[in-house]
């Protein structure tokens, strides 16, 4: 009797073991297709981040810009890794001319290299020019896009001018509400085949940290808001995943700036998944607090002679944070992609863990 009573018993346990096993290796299926496959896993992550393009009429009315078909040959899905990544080939530097694009991120040490910019443009003054437009409101976006045209005809212009004999550098910087790089991807891809075409290089990079610890920092500019910790943090909840906060965090940051946030509610890996596309596809230089070797891969491809960086924007007053605060932050920036977006950049960008690979 006792052994007909365990058979139901067992026979459960191997359902329920079958259920999980199924359940995992689904889970694990779904979160490594979209990084496998040269492909959109499904419509809403399409909508959300790379939308239909059926016609030029489409086009233009999601992005209100003029139609770009070479976006069209060149939104095949890859998987970020090593191979796929924008590659500078060392023998051809310094190059005679092109863009240097920031993409400066909030508390990332951006204040620092935007100063050293500038201060390379001044001692490179006779081949060198510097420009921004940037703020923190509305309508930032369409007057820097109408600026970063006119730097490229300026420097045709220059070109054409000196016979494409002298060689001169741009630089850029978006900082704030001026570029959102996901929503305005085809910009990226006009500015990249127009400055290309001249022989010139098209340059973008951005500084990026450690999640936790920028996050952390963000927190300064609460000082004058006299919030809690709970109060500032609260629209990175899971239940607040489109809700427009006080502060971007990097992730959020790269795919939405501050236009509206995750509206098609898409989760953290779907949201790194992107990220890491916008970082292998546009970006060049894509660093984790890596000043110093960002000063010498900037050195190297525009033959600029160079000064020191120094640290600015840096905050002196203290920052105290509970045990139960401090898991807050990880656990919401963990949810949120973030720490996963930097777990991507170190294996990708810097070859974190690559040996389990080989």
């Amino acid at each position: 009797k006792k052994e007909k009573m365990a058979r139901p018993s067992s026979t459960l346990s191997g359902i329920l073991a079958w259920f999980l096993l199924t359940f995992t290796a689904y889970r694990i299926f779904i979160s490594t297709e979209g990084l496998s496959n040269n492909r959109i896993p499904n419509d809403q992550y399409e909508v959300e981040f790379l939308p239909h393009f059926k016609s030029n009429n489409d086009h233009k009315s999601a992005y209100n810009i003029q139609p770009y078909t070479s976006l069209q040959r060149q939104i095949r899905r890859q998987p970020p890794v090593l191979n796929n990544l924008r590659d500078l080939n060392e023998s051809t530097l310094p190059a005679k001319c092109g863009i240097f694009f920031f993409y400066h991120i909030a508390c990332t040490g951006g204040a620092s290299i935007n100063w050293w910019l500038g201060k390379e443009k001044d001692r490179n003054i006779n081949t060198t020019t510097y420009w921004t437009d940037w703020g923190r409101h509305e309508g930032v976006e369409p007057r820097f896009i109408a600026g970063m045209d006119r730097q490229i005809d300026e420097l045709q212009e220059t070109l054409e001018k000196n016979n494409n004999k002298t060689g001169h550098w741009k630089i850029a910087h978006a900082h704030g509400f001026s570029f959102f790089t996901n929503s305005s991807e085809p910009h990226l891809l006009k500015w990249r085949d127009r400055i290309e075409s001249m022989g010139c290089r098209f340059v973008v990079a951005t500084m990026l940290r450690d999640a936790v610890g920028h996050t952390i920092s963000q927190y300064k500019t609460n000082v004058k808001l006299n919030l809690t910790l709970d109060e500032w943090i609260s629209h990175l909840h899971p239940d607040k995943y489109n809700e427009k906060g006080i502060f971007n965090t990097q992730i959020d940051y790269l795919l939405y700036n501050r236009g509206p946030r995750n509206r098609f509610r898409a989760n953290n890996e779907e949201k790194i998944r992107r990220a890491m596309e916008l970082l292998q596809r546009h970006f060049d230089i894509v660093l984790l607090s890596d000043y110093e070797r960002f000063t010498k891969i900037v050195l190297k491809l525009t033959g600029w002679k160079g000064v020191d960086m120094r640290h600015h924007n840096s905050f002196n007053g203290p920052l105290n944070f509970t045990e139960r605060e401090l898991d807050m932050v990880r656990r919401f920036t963990e949810f949120n992609g973030d720490v996963g977006l930097i777990d991507a950049v170190r294996h990708v960008y810097y070859g974190h863990m690559h040996y389990l690979l080989e």
